[in-house]
């Protein structure tokens, strides 16, 4: 190469610079893109802990305690205004097998909100960490209703068992 002669390289080098930066650009957008719909899925969860006041006290293990202002109802209400859950249940004692408190429960995809009456128009709201958690802790109150797993998508078995008998 003489001396004044541009170097090829040096084009070839700006070119992997601006597909390097355009990559590290499109990534960065996918991974904001992925916060904010983190955020926007979790909004229930996010209205209870910015709206009520946290009471580690009343926390059921990995079941968190918060407390509210008004009856289950109304708080309710004002949670699924955050984020509209996929179900909601109310249980009362005469429609559970194993005894208990009257309780109203909000189904998402990735936690359970359990509202229990607590005091004078105050509601004690439990979120659990993930949806396991929240289901396995409330199975006497929902597990008649809803499925161990919320992604569950399946149409179930059509295998009605083994054994002798017709039907089959």
């Amino acid at each position: 190469m003489t001396p004044g002669t541009p170097d090829p390289r040096h084009r070839l080098n700006r070119i992997r610079n601006i597909i390097i930066g355009v990559i590290i650009v499109v990534a960065a957008l996918a991974m904001t893109a992925t916060c904010t719909a983190d955020v926007t899925r979790s909004g229930a969860r996010n209205y209870v802990t910015s709206h009520y006041s946290h009471h580690a006290a009343l926390d059921e293990g990995a079941v968190k305690a918060y407390v509210a202002d008004g009856s289950p109802a109304t708080v309710a209400a004002q949670i699924r205004n955050a984020e509209k859950p996929i179900d909601q249940r109310t249980a009362t004692p005469a429609t559970l097998t194993t005894g208990g408190q009257s309780g109203t429960f909000l189904q998402y995809p990735d936690y359970v909100i359990g509202l229990f009456d607590y005091g004078t128009d105050q509601t004690r709201v439990m979120v659990s960490k993930d949806y396991t958690t929240g289901y396995t802790h409330y199975h006497n109150y929902v597990g008649r209703h809803w499925v161990p797993t919320p992604a569950y998508s399946g149409s179930g078995s059509s295998n009605r068992g083994g054994g002798s008998g017709s039907g089959k």
